[in-house]
């Protein structure tokens, strides 16, 4: 029934320095914003959706239906999935971006790498490659 999550959500007050870090820093492609709101991205076949929890609650008259909290939420943690031949050029973005890897595993029998980084509002965002997850296109 069920294909796959199609998007992401994740929040910070501060949209603009989100916007820069995952545009820049990372190289997802911007798609659209509403000021103050929201900021909408593109990753490959997927969506990153950074909301700002000031401006998105229930009360919040909007043609979207509430996707922020009532009050800041903790950090999250997601996964953006590359191939395996990008996985040092994936380091080397960030180390050239000067973004601060926190950890890198290698799953079971060398199937699947991972690197793990912060963003500027604290969620902890991770590259990993095909294969560790059983998940086809």
């Amino acid at each position: 029934m069920f294909k796959k999550i199609i998007e992401t959500c994740i929040y910070s007050s501060d949209l603009e320095r989100l916007k820069e870090f995952y545009v820049n820093s990372i190289g997802l492609q911007f798609i659209s914003e509403e000021p103050g709101r929201h900021v909408f991205l593109k990753a490959g076949k997927s969506m990153l959706l950074i909301f700002n929890p000031n401006k998105t609650t229930n009360k919040d008259q909007h043609m979207f239906p509430n996707h922020g909290a009532l009050t800041p939420p903790a950090s999250v943690h997601f996964a953006l999935e590359i191939e395996k031949k990008d996985y040092e050029n994936a380091r080397n973005l960030l180390i050239q971006n000067k973004v601060e890897i926190e950890k890198e595993l290698t799953w079971g029998d060398e199937k699947s790498k991972s690197i793990y980084f912060r963003d500027p509002s604290n969620n902890l965002v991770e590259f990993i490659t095909e294969g560790n997850w059983p998940i086809e296109e």
